[in-house]
Formats: structure tokens, sequence, C-alpha cells
């Protein structure tokens, strides 16, 4: 976490181990915190996800660089992380680990779109995400092979492609579900499931599956209309029985 918003965390969640990292004063990291990433995935950690709450500035976008091009752990790009590639797919070529990439269909077309910063602060445009729409499984499978990448697009339904052509429609998950936080639960997951020695494409796979079945259950106790991300999270056990019986 940043290091000015540390006691905001730390006061917010008492479930959390931390580290504490530099930044620029304004809540988003500085690329010096870099060496405390690197440090901790050598001693420490075998699996990085980034993305959500990051923002967007000059140094997230050489921290997602650098992570890319030099880790040596499998990493996993959502949200603010997808953003800050402004559409640089091919460094994705040149990645040392499994890259597991994330996009709702906004994210998906600032990815296939090289856009300028002026153009990012516009509405995406409606031609692209149409398409996006209209053929998910090609457009996840042709990205995913040209990029090398893993790919989970978010949506209706979800599709898992892989760098190898295959893909896989997911068949749970609710309306209820399209709001923040959500996708955000839905990396965590994922990492989960990869940090337990999953491969990267049966993590993607079992994690979309088990966050849609966990969005099902709740969705099927509280209702759909007011279904929040933290309710998804309180019916993850619930999944996890369901599924063993």
């Amino acid at each position: 976490m940043p290091e000015s918003l540390a006691g905001i965390f730390q006061g917010r969640v008492t479930e959390e181990m931390t580290l504490v990292l530099p930044d620029k004063g304004d809540g988003t990291l500085s690329k010096k915190a870099l060496d405390g990433i690197f440090g901790y995935l050598e001693k420490t950690a075998g699996i990085i996800a980034i993305g959500p709450g990051i923002g967007v500035s000059n140094d997230t976008e050489k921290i997602i660089e650098r992570l890319i091009l030099h880790s040596n752990s499998p990493i996993i790009i959502d949200a603010d992380g997808l953003n800050s590639l402004k559409g640089n797919t091919k460094i994705f070529r040149k990645a040392k680990s499994p890259v597991i990439l994330t996009p709702h269909p906004g994210e998906m077309a600032r990815l296939m779109k090289r856009q300028s910063k002026k153009e990012q602060c516009k509405t995406i445009n409606s031609g692209l995400l149409t398409e996006i729409e209209k053929d998910r499984i090609n457009t996840a499978v042709s990205f995913a092979k040209e990029t090398g990448t893993f790919l989970v697009l978010k949506g209706v339904p979800t599709i898992i492609a892989s760098p190898e052509g295959r893909s896989f429609i997911n068949s749970t998950g609710n309306p209820g579900m399209s709001t923040a936080g959500t996708g955000d639960v839905l990396t965590g997951m994922i990492a989960g499931f990869l940090g337990q020695g999953l491969t990267p494409l049966n993590a993607g796979i079992l994690g979309v599956y088990m966050h849609g079945l966990a969005g099902d259950i709740a969705a099927s106790e509280k209702g759909e209309h007011s279904l929040i991300a933290s309710d998804i999270i309180g019916s993850v056990p619930a999944a996890f029985k369901m599924m063993k019986g």
C-alpha cells in the first residue's frame, strides 16, 4: 500500500498483511516502490495481482511495465493496471512469466486501440465496444493468441481464453454483479487459486466460475438490485461448500 494511505488501510481492514511502499504523496505509488516490490517477491510472495485502486500516472505506468518485463512471478492485471498500459500490448510478448488480464469491455477497448491522453478522457469508441460485444469469443481468443496472454473478458457471458487459442464460456453470475468492486473480488480469487498451484488457465476458469457462483448465492439471499461486492465475498465459503457437495 502507498505509505500515505497506510493509516487508512490499517484502520479500515483488520485481516490484511501489509507492505508499505513509497508513494508520491497523493496516494499513488512512486516508481521507487519497485525495489520493495521485487524484494518482497524474491523473499515472500509468488504471485502479483495489480491494478485495482492503483491509479494512473507516469510512475504507475513504469511500475506495471517493469513488473511485466522483469518479474519471475505470474501477474494478474486489472483495472488501472490495464489502463496504465495505454494500449501497449506488444509488451506482453516480452514478459518473463505468465500474464492474466481481466478487462471489462471498456478496458478491452482501450487495450485494443492505442489512444492519446486526451482521447482517453472521452467516451470510449462505441463502434469498438459494439464489435467486442458482438463477438466476445473471437475477440478474446484473437487477443490472447496475439499477445500470448490469458484473457478473462468480463461480461455476459465472461470468456476465458488462452494463448493457444482455447476458449471457455462461464455459466455462473447475474446482473446484480455489475457493480463497483466485484471485478476486484474476481482478481483476488484468481490470484488465490494461482497461488495454490493452479495453472493460469485453470485459475482463470475456476476463479470466474466460483466468483459467479458466489454472486448467485448472494443474489438468492439478498436480491440482485442491492447486491454489492462485499456480499459476494461473504458468499465465497458457501460456494466452496456447494462445490464439495
